[in-house]
């Protein structure tokens, strides 16, 4: 394989991880969940990891309404 393809390869690797792990630790940040955890693990691996998140923070966390006001809670299942 000629090494330029290679180096451009790598390089467009780290980007959509690099990418991929920033998004992971924003969202996990703001569904207060370990943002550490989730942005090392979405490096590792692509689309798996962000496979894996998606399912997990998504069943995790489930939105109710207070009876009181009305607004959204979110609550540990």
């Amino acid at each position: 394989m000629n090494t330029k393809l290679t180096i451009i390869l790598v390089i467009i690797i780290f980007i959509v991880l690099g990418i991929q792990s920033f998004w992971m630790f924003k969202d996990a940040e703001k569904r207060k969940m370990n943002k550490w955890l989730w942005g090392i693990f979405g490096f590792l691996n692509t689309p798996t990891n962000l496979i894996i998140y998606l399912l997990v923070s998504r069943s995790i966390m489930k939105k109710k309404s207070c009876t009181n006001c009305g607004q959204e809670l979110e609550e540990l299942e």
